[in-house]
């Protein structure tokens, strides 16, 4: 089985234990975020006395503690000083937590301190927990105004177990009063995209009645702390107050360690945004990203093939591949098809080689395709993304992959690391392969800088555009796959721009939820002459171009020049090559009346089968 992913934002727990006072909600809190915790053990000794009298108490305390660690992954520390404000300061200070859980108002009080001086203080998370935390959360209310303790509120809920979590903004009806929405813009841009949030937004001048009222059916209550401390130094803030007073449960709130901005308009609004993203792609990152070690038990897949009562395909897009395409399909055929049955056909979807490559795979018992000859009323176009798109069409598989015919190090793994996640999780609908892509060049061999047009375009054009999908590592990778019934709702660009126009149509058409990424090692493959990456960047861009085009409705790629001039250098003498590249799109091949025609002999309308 796929072992279970756990969302950690906060690897590093510390809870504070006073001699006479343990937090065992705080404990039971830890233990669902399960972060490794230290329960620090604080233990004063009046001023004139040796710190060895105190030597009894730290033994009982380290018992009492040891019991509560047993649940905990993580660590006891006891420490005996004079003055235990600054003994806890020094501790905060020398363990480093990502985050601080403090029983309110108990720890306070016998501290010593005000809220506001501890908060100053410390240079983590914290969070104050009032009342007695359930051990198992069902139910929970994020009430979010903006800013980084609304972003904190919410990542806490998101690294509970799996529970119903409902985020509530109230905005103010008074007109004067709309700037206060200002800290909220970065996160109403993400909540729409969680599909664990039950996003909801309410009109109110009463926000504390409208909470009280939302309250009634929740198990705790998760709100961040107002950006300034209170006068009163043993409040939390009115609202938060108020929250502990009259709820009859738990009252979690949070204060980020970072400082909160004069204002959020202009580059702070920004910032807000592009930090309230990180919420989103943390918890995808954490759930959703494999190693293809944990799907090398092929008779596991092939157990859950059957269960899920599906056919597989493997195509392999090819272009003059005769060195290597031979090893690829011997490989494949031979573990996954001859020795255990996971896939149901190989085929090579060929771009009209001039080398051996369709005589190489026809030999091995592989059907061949020539994509120029495929659909030939839609005419023929060049590219790697029109093979891919017609595969569609020549292929039966329920599930259909595709792997690049060019890799030198062929490994199984290739193919069944991408069919774990979606043989595992009938959620997920696309995954993409990544990899450590060693740099060849001349005899010379680096293990690291392949995959330049990834990290020099792909991902900043992501990062800039499409920020949900920032945590793809390695979004051009040629190993990939999906659902049949999601990949015939894609559109497919013809070139280079093919992996990332899929990668985004997935996303907006299927969530992030339907993404998954897989580890496969190392990849080996021929690497391209920097002009050859120049013009696949240049394909790239014209891609997510045109994808912003739908997103804003506005024609751009009409106003940008598709002419490529490329600097060439010969005889001592430059000069310019001038090309046209431009990135067609094909439409989703679900639009295709021989597709349909094939797949679904069923005369229906095209709006009825896109409802499947």
């Amino acid at each position: 089985m796929t072992p279970q992913k756990v969302f950690k934002p906060f690897p590093k727990i510390m809870i504070p234990v006073l001699d006479g006072y343990t937090p065992t909600s705080a404990i039971t809190l830890a233990s669902q975020l399960q972060g490794k915790t230290t329960l620090v053990g604080i233990i004063e000794v009046p001023s004139g006395q040796p710190l060895s009298s105190g030597s009894t108490t730290a033994r009982k305390l380290r018992a009492q503690i040891n019991e509560y660690a047993k649940k905990l992954e993580g660590d006891i520390r006891v420490s005996v000083s004079y003055d235990r404000q600054s003994d806890f300061f020094a501790l905060v200070k020398e363990i480093k937590p990502d985050l601080l859980i403090i029983q309110w108002p108990d720890f306070i009080k016998k501290l010593g301190i005000h809220y506001a001086g501890l908060v100053n203080s410390l240079t983590c998370d914290v969070m104050f927990l009032a009342g007695r935390w359930p051990r198992k959360v069902r139910r929970s209310l994020v009430p979010l105004r903006g800013g980084q303790n609304a972003q904190l509120s919410l990542r806490l809920a998101l690294a509970l177990p799996s529970h119903d979590i409902t985020a509530l903004h109230i905005t103010p009806s008074q007109p004067g009063m709309l700037q206060a929405n200002e800290p909220f813009r970065g996160l109403a841009r993400i909540l729409p995209s969680l599909t664990e949030v039950n996003y909801l937004q309410e009109t109110s001048d009463s926000p504390l009645s409208t909470l009280l009222s939302y309250a009634k059916d929740t198990d705790v209550l998760i709100i961040g702390a107002p950006s300034q401390p209170d006068k009163d130094p043993h409040s939390l803030g009115a609202i938060p107050d108020a929250l502990i007073r009259q709820c009859r449960q738990p009252v979690v709130i949070v204060k980020s360690k970072r400082k909160a901005p004069a204002e959020f308009t202009g580059a702070e609004g920004e910032r807000s945004g592009a930090e309230a993203i990180s919420v989103l792609v943390d918890k995808w990152f954490a759930g959703n990203t494999f190693h293809a070690h944990e799907f090398d038990n092929i008779k596991m897949l092939l157990e859950k093939k059957r269960q899920q009562n599906v056919t597989i395909s493997l195509a392999l897009p090819a272009l003059n591949e005769e060195e290597t395409v031979g090893k690829v399909i011997k490989t494949i055929k031979t573990a996954l098809m001859d020795k255990i049955p996971l896939l149901d056909e190989i085929v090579l979807i060929d771009s009209n080689s001039t080398d051996r490559t369709r005589e190489i795979a026809l030999s091995l018992g592989i059907p061949v395709y020539i994509h120029q000859e495929l659909l030939p009323e839609y005419g023929a176009r060049a590219g790697k993304g029109e093979a891919l798109w017609k595969s569609l069409f020549v292929t039966k598989g329920d599930i259909l992959i595709w792997i690049d015919s060019d890799i030198v190090n062929i490994h199984p793994r290739f193919v069944y690391g991408v069919l774990g996640p979606l043989l595992t999780n009938e959620k997920i609908q696309f995954v993409k392969g990544f990899y450590q892509r060693p740099l060849r060049t001349g005899r010379r061999v680096q293990s690291t800088g392949g995959g330049r047009v990834t990290e020099l375009t792909a991902r900043p054009l992501l990062n800039l555009f499409y920020p949900e999908l920032s945590g793809i590592i390695q979004p051009l990778s040629g190993e990939y796959g999906g659902r049949r019934k999601a990949l015939e709702r894609l559109t497919f660009f013809s070139g280079y721009g093919v992996e990332t126009g899929l990668l985004i149509d997935v996303f907006e058409k299927f969530g992030l939820n339907a993404i998954a990424q897989v580890d496969l090692l190392e990849r080996i493959h021929h690497n391209q002459p920097l002009q050859a990456l120049s013009k696949m960047s240049f394909l790239i861009i014209q891609t997510v171009l045109r994808k912003l085009e739908t997103r804003f409705n506005r024609a751009m790629l009409e106003e940008v020049n598709k002419t490529m001039k490329i600097i060439r250098y010969q005889n001592g003498l430059y000069y310019l090559d001038v090309q046209e590249l431009p990135e067609l799109e094909r439409p989703p091949m679900i639009e295709i009346k021989e597709y349909l025609e094939k797949f679904y002999p069923q005369t229906q309308p095209i709006e009825e089968i896109s409802r499947v």
